[in-house]
């Protein structure tokens, strides 16, 4: 009895959950600015126009913070875990997350961040670093990382556990270890007490660019092709399997219809089973989508360098990132309209699980003392 109260408390709980999630994702705040020095500027979700950070000012799901020469500024997250953004740096709050996801995901495009996390958001929703080089799993932890312009990775850990995720390569990272990768060098090798030089590595990084930047240019440009082609397929195959339910709910409509109620369970059956490998599919669009926005952001910034009336004069390779600046924003624009279409069939998938989800659940309070409709998962 005490089992089926507790499954029947948790089909509840999911169902508040899944609820929230879906529904107020967007508008959720995620913390606020703590403090701030020097220029810092914000950008609302599905924004253009940047306006300047005040203390106290909300940060909400989707927003873009960018700091400049000699600016900082702290985030401070609901559960007072926090990020502190270094000088010269891009990053957003989770902007692309699957409805079935728990996820805190920051993307860092360009520059450091140190952040401090608390376990309460570890254990509860997951939290994240993506960059253009590689993606960082956290643990409950201290750490400080930068995403340079060329592609260099720096990762130190202070306290707890981080695990990098380079693709071709993973590793966990604890306290005082380290690591740095690169576009053609990503085998971690990890580092004990290690001390980064995070100034002279980020100079170095400029130079490196603007000696070669159809070099790097071409390295993110490669990706985001991949990674297309990769999402491409991803929403291929959920559509496929969207039109492959809804014939086995046409089925069961068929099958209940005559009277045949073994025919509709074993249709819906069928229709649930895709409804769940496309929630499946869904959270690897998300994963997917974040690993592009790095990508995009990345190349829009050497876009913005390549097209600076003073910077431009030390750039190598501009003429490669001008050229391919306006197919990038094309496939950009490409890119935010698959994002939509996958979530919206995913988001259909979520409401008819939470419908069926809901009417277990009113099932069950309604007939105490019937056929119990956890039975089947009472049996273990």
């Amino acid at each position: 009895m005490k089992k089926r109260f507790f499954i029947a408390c948790l089909f509840s709980t999911i169902i508040s959950l899944v609820f929230a999630q879906v529904c107020f994702a967007k508008e959720r705040q995620l913390g606020y600015v703590s403090s701030r020095t020097g220029d810092v500027k914000v950008r609302r979700a599905k924004k253009t126009v940047w306006i300047p950070a005040e203390l106290s000012m909300p940060v909400f799901f989707g927003d873009h913070m960018r700091t400049w020469e000699n600016s900082r500024v702290t985030i401070t997250l609901v559960d007072r875990s926090s990020l502190e953004i270094h000088s010269n740096t891009h990053m957003a709050l989770n902007t692309i997350v699957s409805p079935i996801e728990k996820k805190n995901s920051v993307l860092l495009f360009f520059g450091r961040i140190l952040n401090k996390v608390r376990k309460t958001i570890v254990q509860m929703k997951g939290y994240e670093v993506q960059t253009p080089t590689a993606v960082l799993g956290v643990r409950g932890t201290e750490f400080d990382i930068a995403s340079y312009e060329d592609g260099t990775m720096i990762v130190r850990v202070d306290s707890g556990k981080v695990t990098v995720d380079s693709e071709t390569d993973r590793r966990t990272l604890c306290s005082s270890q380290g690591t740095q990768l690169s576009f053609d060098a990503k085998k971690i090798v990890v580092e004990s007490d290690y001390r980064p030089e995070w100034e002279r590595a980020e100079k170095d990084a400029r130079k490196n660019l603007f000696a070669d930047g159809k070099k790097y240019g071409g390295f993110v440009y490669t990706e985001i092709h991949k990674r297309t082609d990769y999402l491409k397929g991803l929403v291929d195959k959920v559509n496929t399997l969207t039109a492959e339910r809804e014939r086995y709910v046409s089925m069961a409509k068929e099958a209940r219809k005559r009277g045949d109620e073994i025919g509709y369970e074993s249709s819906m059956s069928e229709a649930k089973k895709i409804s769940r490998e496309i929630l499946e599919l869904n959270k690897r669009i998300a994963f997917t989508g974040r690993r592009l926005e790095c990508d995009f952001g990345l190349f829009s910034h050497y876009g913005y360098l390549a097209k600076h009336p003073e910077l431009s004069k030390k750039f190598q390779g501009k003429e490669f990132i001008l050229k391919q600046l306006d197919n990038i924003e094309m496939i950009h624009a490409e890119f935010n309209a698959m994002i939509e279409e996958g979530m919206k069939l995913s988001m259909k998938d979520m409401e008819d699980l939470m419908d069926e989800m809901k009417g277990k659940v009113e099932e069950f309070r309604e007939n105490r003392e019937k056929k119990d409709p956890f039975e089947e998962l009472d049996k273990d």
